[in-house]
């Protein structure tokens, strides 16, 4: 084809583009109007009017003029979804966080095609997830979290491969959750805390392949039994909370060995034996194991652990002596070794090497503080022998300090 006809065809052809883009524009301003009166023309949405163009609107989304986002979260919304928002074509993000709405879940969105984000957290939905709830397949970002869902979790989560983020945090789960979350190869963060209501569990082996985890949020969730070692299987891992649980038997060796493990929260449970010795994970900032029946030392290697600010050891059964090598973690921030069965002096290193502070634990009825330490050592006398603690501050035990002579109170 020579130049000329060519460039003719290509100009005959630009205003009908043009045109249907903006015939498009148009039937989405309509459609979100009729949207917001379906909601019932909440306050929060004034800004949508027929006098401007939807893409200025500050709860919208546009991506080459057709809208493509849509986020109301804590806008004081009451009304169920109307399945009119699936007559915008190209959304691909619904936000109606922290809403009032209730009934059951929206199967309407099932013909939002192109749907990849929707979060209905912080609302009133009752009744169970639907079991064909992958209809939605291009979901990458499900988020569930504090409604009344109830029933078991369908299996068919699993199969909407997509999914990079679940979170059906704090429901009303009254059954079990599928084994097939271990499907979704992309998830990356997997939150299913605080439904205690779940018939009790183990963790399943198959979470074990799940290797682009790298936050596993399972607090308050019912499980049972020991931590299974597939587990170990989860190299990006960052967070792990399995608190709050009656998880029993000893913690795994390889726990301290995630490479890239920041947060470990494993309280609140039934755990038994030793602290394992052997401390890799270099990269840690806070731990918790208390209120177990860990029994054994405190692990020299915790002194490794440069980057640690909360180390929490209370309400356990250790024995022996705080290694003097924790006083040299030089940013840990919380130490608390309350009710345990330590013994010997305590690390006159504590309090030199890192950003710690006075701290008030209780005070009587006149207001003076009762017990006292730094901003890490919480009760260290309470049911522990310890020496050095009135020597190391010049203040006897039983001594009654202003608290304007300390420095920092909580």
């Amino acid at each position: 084809m020579s130049p000329l006809p060519f460039l003719i065809l290509l100009l005959i052809s630009l205003p009908f583009q043009v045109i249907s883009q903006n015939h498009s524009t148009a039937d989405e301003h309509t459609i979100l109007l009729k949207l917001k009166q379906q909601l019932g023309n909440p306050p929060s949405l004034q800004s949508w009017n027929s006098t401007s163009s939807p893409c200025d609107w500050p709860e919208i989304v546009c991506t080459g003029n057709s809208v493509t986002e849509i986020l109301l979260p804590s806008k004081n919304i009451t009304q169920k979804i109307p399945a009119t928002i699936c007559d915008l074509k190209n959304l691909t993000t619904l936000n109606l966080g922290d809403n009032f709405i209730s009934g059951e879940f929206p199967r309407q969105l099932y013909n939002c095609t192109k749907l990849q984000v929707l979060n209905l957290s912080l609302n009133h939905f009752v009744g169970p997830i639907p079991e064909d709830i992958d209809r939605i397949s291009g979901l990458r970002f499900l988020r569930l979290g504090f409604n009344n869902f109830s029933g078991d979790i369908p299996p068919a989560i699993g199969r909407l491969s997509e999914l990079q983020q679940l979170n059906l945090y704090g429901n009303e789960f009254n059954g079990t959750f599928p084994v097939e979350i271990g499907n979704l190869s992309n998830l990356r963060a997997l939150g299913l805390s605080y439904n205690d209501k779940f018939v009790p569990a183990k963790i399943p082996v198959e979470f074990g392949k799940l290797k682009n985890l790298r936050t596993l949020h399972f607090a308050e969730a019912n499980l049972i039994g020991e931590i299974p070692d597939c587990l170990n299987n989860l190299s990006s891992l960052e967070f792990l909370d399995l608190s709050m649980n009656h998880l029993e038997g000893k913690i795994p060796s390889w726990v301290f060995t995630l490479k890239n493990l920041t947060k470990l929260y494993l309280y609140s449970n039934r755990l038994s034996g030793k602290i394992p010795e052997t401390v890799e994970t270099l990269n840690l900032v806070e731990i918790d194991l208390s209120e177990n029946n860990l029994t054994g030392s405190v692990p020299e290697d915790f002194s490794k652990l440069q980057n640690l600010q909360v180390l929490y050891l209370a309400l356990n059964q250790l024995t022996g002596e705080i290694p003097s090598s924790v006083g040299l973690i030089p940013n840990l921030i919380n130490f608390q070794v309350f009710n345990n069965n330590l013994s010997g002096v305590l690390p006159p290193e504590l309090g030199l090497h890192s950003k710690l502070e006075f701290v008030s634990e209780d005070a009587d009825e006149d207001g003076f503080v009762k017990e006292f330490c730094w901003h890490v050592v919480l009760h260290f006398k309470q049911d522990n022998i310890i020496t050095g603690l009135d020597q190391q501050w010049g203040i006897g035990s039983s001594q009654k300090i202003f608290p304007g002579n300390i420095m920092k109170l909580y």
